[in-house]
């Protein structure tokens, strides 16, 4: 028997299956190159694109462009995000092309960031996703809201389930220590409120959160992935909520998270 391999979509997990299956429920679109594929060899989810057994395979085969539209045919928002002509740069490869939903769909699995530096044929030169009109935070929030069915869709695939979460924590960045607030958490990263406005995107952190919502005290090293500043926060007139993901944290804590999440859901 070859290889098998477990996809997770949703917070979930299907197979075993072989590696000629999973190229089938790809091309098929049960399933993206943007979901995770469990490795053993890791011990991890790695993204299938970026899985060795899968990445000859996706840099091989082209994306296909959605027909166009006839001028006397109504083109809804979603119609022309699904065109695939995004393409993003990463450790100096670039992949896609993409469409602008799937972007959207991979900045809320986090497997896309902010700081990444994302082109199409209409822009001059790459850009970070944060500097792109559409994917500011104002048109984010406007396509969730949306009457669109297949938009506001989006928002509800993620890799793990996230829930608020309030938790006191110490910052450092091994030259200073700040002081925070837990606003929610997920078994990959949290939402936290840090008391300085100089941290930035890419950077790590060591954060130890206080026990809070049944989830008992735990350490973890983190990387920030977004940045935005806010007016008011949980115990001060001013603050920036930080997104970050865990890059180092205990089986058992993330067991812990994950209990308390789904629980919460």
């Amino acid at each position: 028997m070859g290889k098998q391999y477990y996809l997770s979509n949703n917070g979930t997990h299907v197979g075993p299956f072989t590696q000629e299956i999973v190229l089938k429920k790809v091309e098929s679109q049960e399933h993206q190159w943007t979901d995770y594929v469990f490795d053993e060899s890791h011990g991890d989810w790695i993204m299938l694109m970026e899985h060795p057994d899968f990445v000859s395979k996706f840099s091989n085969k082209p994306a296909p462009r959605t027909p166009a539209k006839e001028a006397s045919n109504v083109v809804s928002t979603g119609d022309f995000m699904k065109d695939k002509e995004w393409f993003i740069l990463k450790e100096g490869n670039n992949y896609g092309p993409f469409s602008q939903l799937e972007l959207i769909q991979m900045l809320q699995e986090k497997s896309l960031y902010e700081y990444d530096y994302i082109w199409h044929a209409k822009m001059p030169a790459w850009k970070r996703v944060a500097e792109v009109e559409d994917f500011t935070p104002e048109k984010i929030k406007s396509l969730k809201e949306s009457s669109e069915t297949e938009l506001s869709e989006v928002f509800f695939r993620r890799r793990h389930a996230r829930a608020s979460y309030g938790a006191s924590l110490i910052v450092h960045n091994n030259k200073m220590v700040f002081r925070g607030q837990a606003l929610e958490i997920s078994a990959g990263g949290a939402g936290v409120l840090i008391d300085s406005p100089h941290l930035q995107p890419g950077q790590s952190l060591f954060l130890h959160f206080q026990p809070g919502n049944g989830v008992p005290p735990f350490n973890a090293v983190c990387q920030i992935v977004s940045k935005q500043f806010v007016k008011d926060g949980p115990g001060t007139s001013e603050g920036v909520r930080y997104g970050v993901k865990f890059t180092t944290l205990s089986q058992s804590t993330r067991e812990s998270i994950k209990s308390y999440t789904s629980k919460a859901a």
